[in-house]
């Protein structure tokens, strides 16, 4: 089964970022969208005074991103099937 990450912006327009076909990924493909998952994330913690409320999980993260001085959106990527 193919496997993709995918980022929506307040929970709207889901839109693939990565994907990973098991040929492509020797038949470990969630594997592999595991690992990018996980070095996504770890660029977001290293920064978390400006990703605001961040949380996540094996199979997704999520984060607050300001877009103005009151408002902010919520970005989250997730792993799904293609």
């Amino acid at each position: 089964m193919d496997y993709a990450i995918y980022k929506t912006n307040d929970g709207k327009n889901p839109r693939v970022i990565y994907r990973f076909t098991q040929e492509a990924c020797n038949h470990r493909a969630k594997l592999a969208a595991k690992a990018k998952l996980n070095e996504m994330w770890l660029r977001v913690t290293d920064r978390l005074d400006y990703f605001q409320n961040a949380e996540g999980n094996d199979n997704e993260f999520s984060y607050d991103h300001p877009t103005s001085i009151n408002t902010s959106e919520r970005i989250r990527f997730y792993i799904a099937k293609l």
